[in-house]
């Protein structure tokens, strides 16, 4: 167990904030004092897990989960130069599956106190076959503005990502596409400098430090706008990658057209990596009626092109990142969504992998109960002979209730 004078430190202080708000500002805009702010919520996910060919006899049993998580979003806007934010999840893991990972990985404990990015802000505080309480910070920054320039230092969102789907330009702080609870995605500790050059163009330069030269990313990018188009391009440095980059988000006719590019070269001769282009185009046009329709297609160059083969060790000992958004070579997407009712949402969406055709299917369903409740229901199918990229994950069922404060 790790940080823990810093994480009680913090908590407490958050929670102290959290008991002021609800004392002296109960309005919708959440404010706590003149220039403080906070919100968040709480969830309660219920998972289903359901194996591989569940209908034959020598099938593994289903599997169910719970996962209660609590965040809180602070804000403090100490002057009108000056910001400061922090953000931090609490989980509580309990069920079936948590079991069988405890048990099964000696390393279990150990990987979920790890901190993904250089400061230790993740505590695992206490954890057995029956539970696991966890809980990390994934903004925790100071922001400075002077007229046309900014500064941020510390834990942060660095959203370099111009596409719906993939982000090969994420090169910071990837995301998983599958990872749906997680809807203000991953952060990292950062130096971000950006200058907006005019009113529709800046230049931004990020480090983000490592324990190691090696494990260090930093890049500089600069964007504008051309004829209706958002335009980028960067260069830099991706843990032990020169890479290189850019991407457009713009229109055609009213429909979204959007796309992005990254080539990554190994800056050493000992790497056994060969260059690796990771690129992505889509598009996406919403009718009067609210259907949405989007569709997108993702290349990468080191991804497996064949109809058998070893698809899950592609991410064997590897952190998420930009070049790991899929362990295919193509990947084809296409998904719709549809206001059905003032407060019913639904959605759906697919992946396909034209090399083998094994698939993933996600529907969900979205209930807004009030103001600030929701009931969230979606399924994750994954289908496909075994061995390929689809085929050996079987399905699961998650229930989620959601309350806003």
């Amino acid at each position: 167990m790790k940080g823990w004078a810093l994480h009680s430190l913090l908590i407490a202080f958050t929670i102290g904030i959290g008991l002021c708000s609800w004392a002296q500002a109960p309005s919708e805009k959440k404010t706590i004092w003149k220039n403080m702010q906070l919100n968040g919520y709480v969830k309660n996910l219920t998972i289903v897990a359901v194996p591989p060919n569940s209908s034959t006899a020598t099938s593994s049993q289903w599997l169910t989960d719970n996962l209660i998580h609590n965040r809180f979003n602070y804000k403090w806007f100490i002057n009108k130069n000056f910001t400061f934010e922090a953000a931090m999840r609490n989980r509580l893991f309990f069920g079936e599956i948590h079991k069988l990972n405890y048990t099964l990985n000696p390393f279990y404990e150990e990987q979920m106190d790890k901190d993904v990015s250089w400061l230790d802000l993740t505590t695992v505080w206490a954890a057995d076959t029956s539970y696991m309480l966890h809980t990390t910070f994934d903004r925790m920054n100071f922001q400075a503005t002077f007229g046309k320039l900014e500064v941020k230092l510390g834990r942060q969102r660095v959203n370099w990502g111009t596409s719906l789907v993939w982000n090969p330009n994420d090169i910071f702080n990837a995301y998983s596409l599958f990872d749906f609870d997680y809807e203000e995605r991953p952060g990292t500790d950062a130096a971000a400098i950006k200058y907006y050059t005019s009113s529709s163009a800046e230049a931004e330069i990020v480090f983000a430090p490592s324990d190691s030269i090696e494990g260090t990313t930093s890049a500089i990018k600069y964007k504008f706008n051309k004829k209706g188009y958002d335009i980028q391009a960067f260069a830099g440095w991706q843990k032990r990658f020169w890479v290189v980059g850019g991407g457009w988000a713009g229109e055609i006719k009213g429909a979204g057209f959007r796309g992005e590019l990254t080539q990554f070269v190994p800056a050493y001769s000992y790497m056994a990596f060969n260059p690796q282009l990771v690129a992505t185009i889509d598009f996406d046009y919403t009718f009067k009626n609210s259907l949405n329709l989007s569709a997108s297609y993702l290349y990468n160059s080191e991804g497996l092109d064949t109809k058998n083969g070893n698809y899950g060790a592609f991410f064997v000992n590897r952190e998420l990142s930009a070049q790991l958004l899929s362990p295919t070579m193509h990947s084809i997407y296409a998904g719709a969504g549809y206001q059905f009712a003032p407060m019913f949402y639904g959605n759906f969406f697919s992946i396909l992998n034209p090399s083998d055709l094994s698939f993933f299917v996600g529907p969900t369903a979205m209930i807004t109960v009030s103001n600030n409740f929701e009931v969230l229901l979606t399924a994750q199918f994954f289908s496909g002979t075994p061995n390929t990229a689809y085929g050996d994950y079987g399905s699961q069922y998650y229930l989620r209730f959601k309350w806003n404060f």
